[in-house]
C-alpha cells in the first residue's frame, strides 16, 4: 500500500505540475522539488534570482528552470563528487551558475560529514533517530570543504528582484543565515527546510528557526513540502517565508 500511495502521488505531483512526465527520466529531475516548487509558484508567480544553497545533484534548481524561465539561479555545492554530478546535469541550463562551496558563518575551511546517501550530507553528523528511521542515512565520513559567508559570495552576483533563499543543508540553516546578514536586506523570500525531530545532532528545530527568522524581519507565508518517516510522522516542512521589510 505504501507503494502505491507514493507512485499515485508522484504522478498526480507530475500531472498538475504540468511537466511532461518524460521530462522526470532526465539527470536530476525530482518529483520532491517539483511538488515543492509548484507550491511555491502559487505564492510567488515571479522569481528573478534564486540563492540555491545545499544544490545535491540539482534536483532544486532544474525543476526552478520549468517553474521560473526567467530567473537567474545561483547553486551552492561543497561535496566534490556531488558537485561533480550537479555540474553534469545542469551543463544545458544556461541560467544555472554553480559553486563548490558550503555557506557559513565564517570563512576558510569547514569540517564536513559526507554521507553515502548524498542528501544527508551536511556539516552536522546524523543523528541516532535519523540513522534509525532512514537506514540509508547511516553511512559518512568526514572531508573538509571551503566554506564562505554568504553576504561575501552576494557582492559579487548579478542580481534582481524579487530574490528567493532556497536553503537545504541538513541542519546548517541557522549558520547560513548568520553570515548573511548583509545579504537577508535585499532577500524577498526566504525558503528552508525545518526538522520538528533532531534529524542531525545539534540542529535547530522548528520553534528556534521560527523565532530566529521572525526576529529578523520575515514572515511565514506557508509550509510547501514535507518528509514523512514511515509511520507516516512528520519530521520536516520545508517553510516559504516572505521579507515584511520588502514588502
Amino acid at each position: 500500500m505504501d507503494l502505491i500511495y507514493r507512485v499515485s502521488a508522484a504522478l498526480r505531483i507530475i500531472s498538475r505540475s504540468k511537466r511532461g512526465i518524460f521530462s522526470f527520466f532526465k539527470s536530476g529531475a525530482s518529483v520532491a522539488s517539483t511538488q515543492i516548487l509548484h507550491s511555491v509558484k502559487q505564492y510567488l508567480p515571479s522569481v528573478k534570482t534564486i540563492l540555491d544553497v545545499g544544490a545535491n545533484q540539482g534536483q532544486f534548481a532544474i525543476a526552478a528552470c520549468y517553474f521560473y524561465p526567467e530567473a537567474k539561479i545561483y547553486s551552492f555545492e561543497p561535496v566534490p563528487d556531488t558537485f561533480g554530478i550537479l555540474k553534469k546535469n545542469i551543463k544545458d541550463y544556461g541560467n544555472v551558475t554553480i559553486f563548490d562551496l558550503a555557506l557559513g558563518s565564517s570563512t576558510g575551511r569547514l569540517e564536513f560529514y559526507r554521507n553515502e546517501y548524498s542528501h544527508a550530507s551536511s556539516a552536522l553528523p546524523v543523528s541516532r533517530l535519523q540513522k534509525s528511521v532512514l537506514p540509508k542515512t547511516s553511512k559518512e565520513h568526514k572531508i573538509s570543504v571551503e566554506v564562505k559567508r554568504l553576504d561575501d559570495v552576494f557582492r559579487q552576483i548579478k542580481k534582481e528582484q524579487p530574490i528567493l533563499l532556497k536553503l537545504d543543508v541538513q541542519g546548517f540553516e541557522k549558520e547560513v543565515l548568520k553570515g548573511a546578514q548583509e545579504t537577508l536586506n535585499e532577500i524577498d523570500y526566504l525558503l528552508f527546510e525545518a526538522s520538528f525531530v533532531a534529524m542531525y545532532d545539534g540542529e535547530p528545530l522548528f520553534d528556534e528557526m521560527h523565532s530566529y527568522v521572525t526576529s529578523l524581519g520575515f514572515e511565514l507565508i506557508a509550509p510547501v513540502g514535507f518528509l514523512q518517516s514511515d509511520d507516516l510522522q512528520i519530521l520536516q516542512m520545508d517553510m516559504l517565508y516572505k521579507n515584511e521589510r520588502r514588502a
